[in-house]
């Protein structure tokens, strides 16, 4: 549906954002197809503010299992399946068939400039509303080239709309990755950060839109990222030339698109950008979840026995209390006094990942049918040990782990790797003969048996498609109030996904002090979110050359946004993507080769029987081949 034939990038999807009734669709009603002008658009403040709803349209959530985020080493899918997810963990993206990321951001771009020409002309708005909803705009289109910069590296800077009849030749080509970065920085500043422009908190109504904290929180890791490894002089192309040279705010690039030399300076700006950051967020209300009694015993609000939680070998009800915790972190609403979230998203799909995890066979209905899902969610062997154990060190990984624990008498084939393990690990991971959810199954959690192909193991007569891969499920998402009764009704709630939340602001600030060597400031942040999870806090002792500052901060991001959409970012821009995703490198059980398998049989340390590959293209993803077609300024990534 075209808006205006001079319009070169429209909307089309559903608005996602929490609080953002309005859809696009919504918004294109207003305007007749065809019409000549803009003018009913903004005839009234909330036309116009349906119009700016509906720029918001390309915020996704990051953890959906079939996203390009699934392909990180967090957890394995039935490769029947198929989908991006196996294209860029098996390296067959090519520039034909490389996702829409780019052309869609590309079209938000497009609205957001055409929301801010005609916004001076909107009718019965205040001053108030035409400068923040401005501001709100421009921190938009940060966003939108950022996602851009993000996964295809330098991308091009559209900084006013592009009208539908330019020349292929005449469409901006890439712009160098630091220009591109310094660029969206200073929108963020010039725009929208300075003068206070956004709100520093949202209602009910309008969670989800951009705030003060939000932005500065962009900012920061805009700046994060060009500081990292890959972008600070470790790219590994580095003969990749752009077809035009580039050049911003003084500095000629000419036809570099990275820097071939490491920068400390890109530390220091993001360091002082994280330390603003957490500023502003703690100023808007955003702290820690788990830091007060109230968050504590919040699973007794919600009438959670902590019988229902299974630690083996047992645990204190202060344990027990940690672990129920770490699950309302990730499923706790704002008005339920969760304030971690900076930005969260809310998709309506509490099916995702949640179907993905639920085992089969959770529950027997009246009618004989079960209540289930796809039992296929499948954390890495190399996931699972990468959780602390209960004294928040690391777990040396050994054989020895998948021998019987002998902790219970009544689930004899636990393991040794899921005894004396940190809350968090307990809270989101599942195991053999451990649980499954909290109250889901009419009230108690589900006792998972994934050896026994009657209940949750191989069986690929009945379960073709969908199967545990590695012995492992997940839970991270889980509300620990979710229940199934006997008749089939479920007590479904939404709520949001984090795109941004304070333990990820702590992380990236202990990684920029860690960066700059200075041990004690980055112990500091990085205890703030170790100490949380219930975890003595990291020495200095703790630091050696086995386990530097770095990997120590490496390792608690893993597991502390395990499944949010960081790690595929992560393990890019820390260059450590050919160790943890090249072939042979995950690994898990051996459950689906052998119907009921013994325990030994079981638990056998195996590679994941999947043509994983790693190669150093992969570090960006290429662009469609369409796309080059209709800007002859566009060079392609190297390697495709």
């Amino acid at each position: 549906m075209k808006l205006n034939k001079s319009i070169k990038y429209l909307s089309g999807t559903l608005l996602l954002s929490a609080g953002l009734t309005l859809t696009s669709c919504e918004f294109l009603d207003i305007v007749p197809p065809e019409q000549a002008d803009m003018n009913d658009a903004t005839i009234t403040p909330d036309a116009t503010e349906g119009f700016l709803y509906s720029c918001y349209a390309n915020i996704k959530s990051p953890i959906g299992y079939y996203l390009l985020e699934g392909s990180a080493d967090e957890f394995a899918l039935p490769e029947v399946w198929g989908g991006i997810t196996f294209d860029f963990a098996y390296d067959r993206i090519t520039s034909a068939t490389s996702l829409q990321n780019w052309n869609y951001n590309y079209k938000y771009i497009g609205q957001i400039h055409l929301f801010l020409e005609n916004l001076p002309a909107a009718k019965g708005i205040t001053e108030q509303q035409r400068s923040e909803w401005e501001a709100e705009a421009y921190f938009l289109l940060a966003y939108y080239h950022f996602q851009n910069l993000r996964l295809y590296g330098p991308c091009p800077i559209t900084d006013s709309r592009i009208p539908q009849d330019t020349p292929p030749s005449e469409y901006n080509g890439r712009m160098h990755y630091d220009a591109a970065t310094n660029w969206i920085v200073d929108i963020l500043d010039n725009k929208v950060i300075d003068g206070y422009k956004l709100p520093t908190e949202r209602d009910i109504n309008t969670r989800g839109r951009a705030t003060h904290a939000i932005a500065c929180a962009l900012k920061a890791r805009v700046l994060l990222y060009a500081a990292s490894p890959l972008w600070n002089g470790g790219f590994p192309y580095k003969d990749w030339k752009n077809k035009v040279t580039s050049s911003y705010n003084g500095i000629d690039y000419g036809y570099e698109l990275v820097s071939k030399t490491y920068d400390p300076q890109k530390w220091e700006r993001a360091r002082e950008a994280y330390e603003e950051a957490i500023k502003e967020a703690k100023m808007a209300g955003h702290k820690l979840y788990g830091t007060t009694e109230a968050d504590l015993n919040f699973y007794d609000t919600k009438k959670i026995p902590l019988d229902n939680v299974y630690v083996p070998g047992g645990a204190s009800d202060d344990f027990k209390k940690r672990v129920l915790m770490m699950r309302h972190l990730v499923t706790t609403r704002y008005n339920e006094g969760n304030t971690e979230y900076v930005w969260g998203v809310s998709d309506d799909a509490d099916w995702v990942p949640y179907n993905c995890m639920m085992p089969y066979r959770v529950l027997q209905k009246n009618n004989g049918d079960w209540v289930q899902g796809y039992n296929s969610y499948s954390p890495y062997l190399n996931a699972m040990e990468s959780f602390y154990t209960a004294k928040g060190k690391f777990l040396d990984s050994s054989d020895e782990l998948l021998e019987k624990a002998n902790v219970d008498a009544d689930r004899p084939d636990i393991t040794k790797l899921c005894v004396n393990r940190e809350p968090r690990f307990y809270a989101w991971m599942a195991f053999d003969q451990g649980d499954w959810g909290t109250m889901v199954a009419n009230g108690k959690p589900v006792r998972l048996e994934l050896k026994a192909s009657d209940k949750h193991g191989y069986n690929p007569t009945d379960h073709y498609r969908d199967h545990c891969i590695t012995g492992f499920l997940a839970q991270k998402f889980v509300r620990p109030d979710r229940m199934w009764d006997k008749s089939g009704n479920v007590n479904n709630e939404r709520y949001q996904r984090p795109l941004i939340r304070m333990a990820e602001l702590y992380l990236s600030l202990a990684e920029c002090y860690a960066a700059q060597e200075n041990t004690s400031k980055a112990l500091e942040n990085l205890n703030k979110v170790h100490e949380r999870a219930g975890l003595p806090a990291i020495t200095e002792a703790d630091i050696t050359p086995e386990h530097t500052l770095m990997e120590w901060i490496q390792r608690e991001r893993y597991i502390e946004l395990y499944g949010e959409g960081h790690r595929f970012y992560d393990v890019r821009r820390w260059m450590i993507a050919p160790e943890v995703l090249d072939a042979g490198a995950r690994e898990g059980l051996d459950a689906e080769t052998i119907t009921n398998p013994t325990f030994d049989q079981f638990n056998r340390r195996t590679k994941v029987a999947q043509p994983y590959r790693w190669t150093s293209r992969m570090y960006i993803a290429p662009i469609l081949e369409n796309e080059i077609g209709k800007n002859t300024n566009l060079v392609q990534a190297p390697g495709y």
